[in-house]
Parts: structure tokens; sequence; C-alpha cells
């Protein structure tokens, strides 16, 4: 299991003066009441508590020597090639938005995506300097999504503007550390091996060496790469990393308790208070020195440190949309005492619907569940009555409108309006949502008369957009693959109607970045475009859907299998060369190919 967590530690200081992180959070009381102060200080103790929480999840592990026949292999770490971390930044934003999440008085914008969640890269800077609200009000403040800081108000934003910051090693530098060699530097800072034994390592990093700090490779005594099995890093000398979370969580109480009493008079009085109060080691801040320790399947002889040694900062400016805006007019809320949930008006921030319910999870703005060791019971919020209304069944999410419902695990679905009426019947035995079209596909797979297997699609008003037909994938590049009863492939477009025919065609594959392969009757493999036309000619055994502009595809000499990966002109990037295995592993970025006996990255770079 890899553990990673980064806490700072700032240096001792004669004079107190606030750590950086204390004040910024002190920047966030300006102008603010001592009302709004409060729940400042609250989101701030509920946040370090979930951080504890996530550090109650992992155990020390201990070191121990390993049999030299139960040491695992471990891969490279390959230095990243800018060009390539250009592609892999501009995928893992190209389908970011945000989500809102409400507390009493403020709600946080954080930044979410599904390429976002799944990238292989260190998560961007969100600034947002421009908010638009559903009720056409519009808002300039700066704030760090990144870093969950508060909104002062419950409206739903439906778009920001924000300035989005990366930054990427253009250059790297690899350090190699024994027991003979126990010490290196890095831009003049000091590395130091502290613990090398069994499996275990510990270095210690200071200035720009833990700043710079990229991946740990471990070796045993014959030159063997070895697996990791955990990691952590954090501030020098600080071996319990609890410790620190919950220093700054007593101090964080200790405001909140004066507060409570009346204690102070105005928010610049509290402030003072906080920077006395909060710890010079904070959890927040940036490291000046620091470690990392790590555990290996097998026993440490030597280990190679990789330090960025230049890097490049792009700064691009984006629209963001929400992506479940809550136009119910109410909003869930936690009670800190009780932990019990109940809602919030989004217009006047006062307490609608009381204290009630434990362990309340949203699937929509409209639709919640509980669960305890007794049951699972959802809920439809009926804005009317301002009452969360039990639903007979299970709800799962599609739109934040609509949820498909089940009354049990062998029960057929149907499809729920937020005002609890129904969309679909209950006769489907699976409904999804398209993510590019929003259009839902209404299937049957259990045998079931004529429409055994086939699948219906509607818009999200309920009016039937084609079907019923086949289809086992969502739209990409504006297309879908469908049969039709009688079995003829087709692509379709969002409104249903037939764009390309490849009934005579014996094998197709969905469109992938512009193209898609298909099997001719003389049984070679080529691609055709959005057109139908033919764009890479049919003269391959095996292809695959091209990923980041590449094919893994082969060919057959006599008897000998060849594998090539080619672009999306047909050119060859990795040439032709007898292959006795071919594979491909993962998507995107992390994309993996094998072939040759050699494995090469999603750009079709040997990886070493």
């Amino acid at each position: 299991m890899c553990m990673v967590v980064i806490l700072a530690l700032s240096a001792c200081k004669s004079k107190k003066e606030p750590s950086p992180a204390v004040q910024d959070f002190l920047k966030q009381l300006d102008g603010k009441t001592l009302d709004e102060a409060r729940d400042i200080l609250k989101e701030e103790d509920e946040k370090v508590g979930s951080f504890l929480k996530f550090m109650s999840n992992f155990k020390d592990e201990k070191p121990q020597h390993i049999k030299p026949e139960d040491e695992e292999e471990g891969t490279p770490f390959t230095p990243p090639d800018p060009t390539h971390l250009e592609d892999a930044y501009r995928l893992a934003l190209s389908d970011v938005g945000f989500n809102q999440t409400y507390s009493l008085k403020f709600s946080v914008l954080e930044p979410d995506g599904p390429s976002l969640r799944s990238a292989s890269v260190e998560d961007p800077e969100f600034i947002a300097r421009e908010l638009y609200f559903h009720d056409g009000s519009k808002k300039n403040e700066k704030l760090d999504l990144g870093e969950s800081q508060h909104l002062a108000s419950l409206q739903t934003v439906d778009s920001a503007v924000v300035d989005v910051t990366y930054r990427y090693p253009t250059k790297v530098t690899a350090v190699d550390l024994d027991n003979k060699h126990e010490k290196a530097g890095f831009k003049g800072a000091a590395i130091k091996l502290v613990k090398i034994k069994d499996n275990c390592v510990r270095v210690a990093l200071e200035k720009e060496a833990i700043k710079g700090y990229l991946e740990m490779e471990a070796f045993n005594k014959d030159g063997k790469l070895l697996s990791r099995s955990s990691y952590q890093q954090g501030p020098d000398g600080d071996e319990n990393l609890d410790d620190l979370l919950k220093s700054y969580q007593k101090a964080v109480q200790k405001l909140l308790r004066n507060l409570e009493k009346g204690s102070y008079k105005d928010v610049a009085a509290l402030q003072k208070d906080v920077g006395d109060e909060m710890p010079d080691l904070t959890p927040f801040d940036n490291p000046k020195k620091g470690y990392v320790e790590a555990f290996f399947k097998g026993n440490v002889a030597r280990v190679k440190m990789y330090f960025k040694d230049d890097t490049k900062s792009v700064t691009k400016t984006m629209v963001l949309h929400n992506n479940a805006p809550n136009y119910s007019g109410l909003a869930r809320v936690q009670d800190p005492a009780s932990g019990k949930f109940g809602f919030v008006s989004t217009a006047t921030g006062q307490l609608v619907i009381p204290y009630s319910y434990e362990k309340l999870q949203t699937v929509t703005p409209w639709f919640f569940v509980t669960s305890d060791s007794k049951a699972v019971r959802n809920y439809r919020l009926d804005t009317a009555s301002k009452k969360l209304v039990p639903v007979k069944g299970y709800v799962y999410d599609l739109t934040p409108e609509l949820v498909k419902v089940a009354e049990g695990l062998e029960s057929k679905y149907a499809v729920m309006k937020s005002s609890g009426e129904l969309l679909l019947q209950p006769e489907w035995d699976n409904v999804s949502i398209d993510p590019a079209t929003k259009l839902l596909f209404a299937n049957k797979i259990t045998e079931d008369g004529p429409l055994a297997g086939l699948t219906t699609i509607y818009d999200t008003n309920g009016k039937v957009i084609t079907g019923p037909l086949r289809t086992l994938d969502n739209f990409s590049d504006g297309l879908l693959l469908v049969w039709d009863k009688a079995g003829k492939a087709s692509f379709i477009d969002p409104q249903g109607k037939k764009a390309i025919d490849v009934s005579g065609y014996a094998d197709i594959d969905p469109f992938s970045e512009g193209l898609a392969f298909v099997e001719n009757q003389e049984g070679k493999y080529g691609f055709i475009d959005t057109k139908g036309r033919v764009a890479i000619p049919f003269e391959y055994a095996s292809v695959t859907g091209f990923n980041l502009g590449l094919s893994l595809v082969t060919r057959k000499n006599g008897e000998v299998t060849e594998a090539a990966l080619i672009n999306s002109k047909g050119e060859q990037v990795v040439p032709f060369k007898e292959s006795e295995r071919v594979d491909t592993d993962d998507k995107g970025t992390a994309r993996v190919y094998t072939l040759q006996n050699k494995k090469f990255d999603a750009w079709g770079k040997e990886k070493r």
C-alpha cells in the first residue's frame, strides 16, 4: 500500500511569528463578523478531523528482513518528458469542473473531473477570480479552490473563471546513496541517508532537495530493482505525524471555546489570539527540512533519488462549470456538535430542516441516502413541504435532477425526476447516462421477448431518440456504434440518425481520437474516419484503438508475428519487429505497451 503524507515544518524562531499557513488563515478572517469567524474555525476543525481520520487507516510498517526468494522486482522510474507532460496536463484538464459543497453560511468549490482524478500528474493550482451565480449575479473574488477556501455564500455557482497553474520538471537529476556514500547535495542542500536496514530506507532532505524531490528507487545487493510496499514524506525530526495534526486541532478547538465564552470583542482580537495560539509547526506549511521513508519488498543495499533540477510553470485561464448544480434552494449541512444533518436555505442561510438525520449522504441535490446496521433508507427532498420524503427502493444518480430507482436488487429500474414523478417506468434491467450527450440508455439484459439484450435511448425529458437496438458503448467522437434487430451494424449521431453504414465489416470498434478500426472480409484490419472513409489501409492482423495518437498493430511474416506502434497517419513510430508477446495496459497517459520484449510508454518511448 502506498501512503503519501506531505506535512511541513517551520523553523523555530526566537520571536514568535505566525507560519505562512497561519498567516493565510488569518487573511480568511479579514472583514468577517465573529459569527462568520466561528463558522470558519468550525470548518477548519472538521478539515483537520478528516485528515486525522484518514491517517488512522494506516499502520506503521516495521523493518523486516525478506528472504531473497520473496523479493519482488519493481518498475523503473522514467523521468517524464516535458512534451509528454504538456499532453498529460491538457488531458487532465480536458473535462474538469467543480463540486460545490455546503456548510453553515459557507460553501466550498472543489475542482473535480474524471480525467483529473485519473491523471498521473501533480495537482494543478486553481485560483478563481470571477464567480457567476445561478441568479445572474457575478462576484469578483480571489479563491484558492485547491485549498478549499470558503465562499461566504450558499448561492449556487454555475461557473467560475479560473487561473490554472501547473509546474513540471524540464530537467531531472539523480543521486545515488548507500552505506559507503551516505551524503550528497542538490543545489546546495544536504541529502543524507539516515537509515538503510533490511527493507527500510529513510533519507533526510533540506531546502531545495525536499522542494525538488520526485522519486526514490531501491536496489538489492545484486542490483535488482525492488518493488515498494509503503511510503511517507514528512517534516524532519517529527516521528509521529498525528501529533502535528492534533496540536493544530487542539489550538483551533481552544479558540472556538473562547469564542463561545465571548472572550473577543471583535475579529481583530480573535486574530491576535490565533497568531498567539497556533503552533509554530503546522500541517499546512511548505517544508524547509523533511524526510522520505519507504519500505520495499526486498532487502535494500542502495537507493537512487530523483530531483527536479529545472521546472516550467504554465498558467492558463479556464471557465469551469458546476458538475452537479444545486437548484433545489436547500443545501445539506452537518451540525458540528451532534454530527447530524439538516438543510439550510441557500437564499437566507437559515436552518429549514432540523438536524435529525445521521450519516446522510448526497446522491443528487434532490436525493439522499442513510445507512446503518439495520437498513438503507433513501429520501427525496420535497422543496414544497421542506421535508425529506422516503423513497421506496434504492436510488442511484444519473443527472443532478434524475435518479434511477429499484425496489430491490432483483427489481427493474425506473427513472425518477426531482419532483417524484417517474420519467421511465420500472421495466429496465439497467439505465445509464451517456457522458458526452447526456442521453439515457435504458436496456434489457435478461430474456424478455423481442427486447432481450436491446437498448432504447431517451433524452432527459423522456422522449425516445432511437431504439430498440444493441450497443455496448457510449458516444465517442459524436458517434455511437449500434446493431439493429437484424444484426446490421452502423454508427448513429446523437439525434439517432444513421451516419455510417458499417454492416459490410466483420469486426468494428467504437471511434477513438477520430478513427475506428474495422476488419474487412479478408480478415485484415484497418481504420476508418468519422465520415466512413478508409484512413489507414487494411494490412494488419490485429490493432488497438488509438490512445494519444498511437495504436499497437501486428502483422504476419510467414509464421512469425511482428508488432509495431503506428500513428494516426499509419506511420511507424516503433518499426515492425518480431514479437512473441504483445499487450496493452491502462489508458491515457498511463498506457504501457508491451512488444518486441520491451515496454513502451503512452508516447512510444521505451521504458528503461
